[in-house]
């Protein structure tokens, strides 16, 4: 894919050199510097839910959702122990706060942790939870569209609510009717 990306790339700053010189620098330093733009805002809005989540970490916050949540994750993960529920907990809710960026790294740990104990319907799930992710509030979107000068940026909220949910549900539902299905054909 980086491949396609960098092929395209090229193609394109040497045919607007080509036609337009005086542009493709100008298109250069236009783009590197909404990208700076973009990653300042989006590194602002992680460090202030990561300050967020790392509070809710040493208070025993985390500890709280995970029991909030056990039931839910007992039965989309098959029993998970507390220290893989607790990774659990903190994607899904990570995810419905629409911060794909802070949910990462406890998705990565929680598929590990299900990956050892041989668990692979949990790390299915995991995946597609994590792919599809019902956004209670989407604050990344929100924060790009405030960036960009959005009359009213929180106007995604119920469009990304509903399509988020029935995404979801669509997802875990095909999941369970091909391991239905896997499993008659053994």
């Amino acid at each position: 894919m980086n491949v396609i990306f960098i092929v395209i790339f090229l193609a394109s700053v040497i045919l607007i050199t080509f036609f337009d010189p005086e542009l493709a620098l100008k298109s250069m330093t236009d783009g590197a510097m909404k990208a700076v733009t973009l990653s300042l805002t989006l590194t602002a809005v992680y460090a202030v839910w990561s300050g967020v989540n790392e509070v809710a970490e040493k208070s025993g916050i985390t500890e709280k959702i995970a029991k909030l949540l056990s039931k839910p994750i007992d039965k989309l993960f098959s029993n998970p122990d507390m220290k893989t529920k607790k990774q659990l907990s903190l994607n899904i809710s990570a995810n419905l706060f629409g911060l794909g960026g802070i949910a990462t790294p406890a998705g990565i740990n929680a598929a590990e942790l299900l990956s050892e104990k041989g668990n692979n319907d949990g790390m299915d799930t995991l995946f597609v939870l994590s792919a599809t992710s019902i956004q209670i509030l989407p604050t990344t979107v929100i924060a790009l569209r405030q960036q960009y000068g959005s009359v009213s940026p929180s106007d995604i909220f119920l469009p990304t609510l509903l399509s988020t949910l029935v995404s979801t549900l669509v997802g875990l539902t095909l999941l369970k009717l091909s391991k239905k299905f896997r499993r008659k054909q053994r």
